[in-house]
Order: structure tokens, then sequence, then C-alpha cells
């Protein structure tokens, strides 16, 4: 058997000369959104969330609705875990167990989580034919970017094709965000200590937006109407260039502004699916509670 190793910005590929019967397992965590045992194919590592004091495994013991109550009373101070390389290698243990050939592993940004470095890690202890893939991106955009690639591979497409196709993605991905806490947000080093400051001295919010895996100020308005009016412009100027298929508001546990932006993008963009899902709480640990966002895949 001979093992030939590939690098394509943050893809990596294990590219095996035999043969064989293709069999293409999936694996993420749960900052996608995906949920634990909803496709056979999907196997979802959990991430951690640490609520005053206490560690919990994302999904499998603190179902999203239950930690945003916790968060409510516990937001300041919360943590987040990663999965670690020994949790994402006994993934990949379990999946040639299983008799897969290949793997698609699509992790949260880099730049935010060691998740992506330590699948990469694992991958390379397995003897599956594997794509490791940085998203640059978090939520409900990388959940797009799975449901896609399966979608491509039903289709027909090869394993190389749909790799390729995934590449592309990471560079089509939107996602805008409305935070609620940006002292948590300081805390965890999401956003600089001066823009947290600054924020809450002059009761400025922000809308924050990902570009090339980091999370960056776009907006800096002074009350809630405008911060919505703020994000709206937003989302205009986008949808200028771009027709995605669709879009979804996610929201961290209150979902009464997210309503405001479901009604106003049903209204103004009706050719666009509008869909709406409960934010991550890997994502709610460091924007808070209340946090709205918005975000699609230009495909």
């Amino acid at each position: 058997m001979i093992i030939c190793i590939k690098y394509c910005d943050k893809i990596i590929i294990n590219n095996n000369q035999e043969d064989k019967l293709l069999k293409v397992a999936w694996i993420t965590d749960t900052a996608s959104g995906c949920k634990i045992g909803a496709h056979e194919d999907l196997f979802v590592v959990p991430m951690g969330v640490i609520l005053n004091d206490k560690h919990y495994q994302d999904q499998e013991e603190l179902s999203v609705e239950e930690f945003y109550r916790l968060l409510q009373q516990y937001g300041d101070g919360a943590k987040t875990t990663q999965p670690n390389f020994q949790a994402l290698h006994e993934i990949y243990e379990q999946i040639e167990k299983l008799g897969y050939t290949h793997v698609i592993a699509i992790h949260p940004s880099s730049e935010l989580t060691g998740s992506y470095q330590n699948s990469l890690r694992a991958s390379q202890d397995a003897s599956l034919i594997s794509a490791v893939i940085d998203s640059r991106i978090g939520s409900y955009p990388m959940k797009a970017m799975i449901d896609k690639g399966m979608a491509l591979l039903e289709d027909g497409y090869s394993f190389n094709e749909v790799v390729e196709k995934l590449k592309a993605y990471t560079e089509d991905t939107v996602l805008f965000l409305q935070p609620k806490n940006l002292s948590q947000m300081k805390k965890s080093g999401r956003v600089s200590k001066t823009q947290s400051f600054m924020a809450g001295l002059l009761n400025i919010q922000l809308i924050l937006q990902f570009e090339e895996g980091k999370i960056y100020p776009v907006e800096k308005v002074r009350t809630k109407k405008k911060v919505i009016e703020a994000m709206k412009r937003c989302i205009e100027d986008r949808l200028r260039t771009a027709q995605p298929k669709e879009i979804c508001v996610v929201y961290a546990g209150d979902r009464n502004e997210a309503d405001i932006y479901i009604e106003w993008l049903k209204e103004n963009y009706p050719d666009i699916h509008i869909t709406d899902e409960i934010l991550v709480p890997v994502a709610g640990v460091h924007l808070g509670y209340g946090t709205v966002g918005i975000g699609w895949i230009n495909a």
C-alpha cells in the first residue's frame, strides 16, 4: 500500500492507490449545529461547555434548550472546550472498524479552535483516504457545507470532486453576528479589550463578520434600532452580488429579534428560502444570550 500526502491550502488528502469500493464517512463537531445520530454516515464529536464551574458535553449531557436556560444565569465566565486529539483519534478508529474507506472531516475555523489541527493529526494515524477541511467559519454555514457535500456524493460526484467543491465553499460562506455579551467576548479573546471597553462605555453595539476565519467588527452603532438597521444594510450589501438558495437566521436562546430579521428577509427576498435555528452552544458562550446571526453559502 502506497500512501502519499497532498496538501491543498488547509485540506489534506491521504490518497491510497488501491481500488476500493467507496464508502464515505463524515466527521464534524457540535460547533456545526449537526445533531449527534442524525445520519448514519455522520460522526459528530461533542464540544464542551463550562457553566458555573461545571463541565458539560454538548448534546450528550446538556440539550441546547437546557444550555440556554443555564447561560442566562451563568453566562459571565462561561467557557468552552474543544474535542481533544484522543476523542478524534477514537472516532477515526471507529470509522475504520465500521468498514469505511474514505472520510471527509469539516471543522470550525482553526483561528478560533484547535479542532481542525487535532482532527488532522488523528487522520494521519488512520489508513483511510481522508480529507480534513478547515471551514474557516462555524454554525449554520459549516452545517450547510456538510449538507451540500453529502448531497453531491448522493448525486454521483466523486470523492475528489466533492472535496474540491467543499474547498471552494470555504471561500463563499457568510456569517454576520449581533453579539449580546461583549465582556464575555473580551474574556474569550474573540474581540479586543479596547473594542469591548469602548462598547460598554459608550453603549455601542457591534455587528461582527467572519473574514479569513477570524471575526471582525463591521459596524458600531448606539441603539438597538440602529443595530437592526445596520445589520439589514450589511445583508443587503452582500446580497447585491450573491443569490444564495437559503439563508438561516440563528438565535441564542431568545428569538424575538430573530423574528424581526426572518420577517424582513421573507418580505424582501421571496425567492430565497429563509430558515432559522438555535445558535450552537459553543458560540452562545462567547457571544451571549440573545445574540442573533445571519448566514449562508453563496452557492
